[in-house]
């Protein structure tokens, strides 16, 4: 197998939700290459119909209150995805509008990127949407649809067997 596609199996496999973090910075030009990632990502007719607010320095303490679990409170970056479904393609057979599943792309290249750079992450779909619209200074309307943390784990990452569905329960080949 190609070195390539080592490196990136390694990678998927590696990936997991942390829940423990040091408290050591992200440095900025790792963070740089994050954000980048999640610039360039696909979208539905390119619309990126997303917004990030990448929460650090003399905010992120601040965020600890939005958090319903303690084990993210020393994470010390926070990404808060704003999807923009006003900005989104829609499917015209039934309506469907992408902008979440735009959000969902833009984040899972963004956490393969971080697990690349050594870093955890984990999607944080409990905490309070409206203390956070509040502290980012969104108003009600706006669609937060997750929390990311992003960190050094307190163990290192490593590939192991997740729990999984058999394939027969969730591949169907016709």
């Amino acid at each position: 197998m190609d070195k390539h596609l080592t490196d990136f199996y390694n990678i998927m496999y590696r990936r997991c939700s942390v829940r423990s973090y040091k408290a050591t910075p992200v440095p900025p030009d790792v963070l740089d290459r994050l954000i980048e990632t999640l610039r360039r990502a696909p979208s539905a007719a390119n619309r990126q119909p997303w917004r990030f607010y990448v929460i650090k320095n003399d905010l992120r303490p601040k965020f600890n209150e939005v958090l319903y679990k303690p084990c993210f409170h020393n994470v010390p970056v926070l990404i808060a995805a704003e999807a923009v479904p006003e900005t989104a393609w829609v499917r015209n057979e039934d309506k469907h509008n992408y902008a979440w599943v735009d959000v969902s792309i833009a984040l899972t290249d963004m956490v393969n990127a971080a697990t690349a750079e050594g870093l955890g992450t984990c999607w944080i779909a409990s905490f309070d949407v409206n203390l956070a619209k509040k502290l980012l200074g969104l108003p009600d309307s706006a669609q937060l649809v997750t929390l990311m943390a992003v960190g050094y784990p307190e163990k290192e990452l490593v590939a192991h067997d997740k729990v999984r569905k058999s394939l027969q329960e969730i591949i169907t080949i016709l």
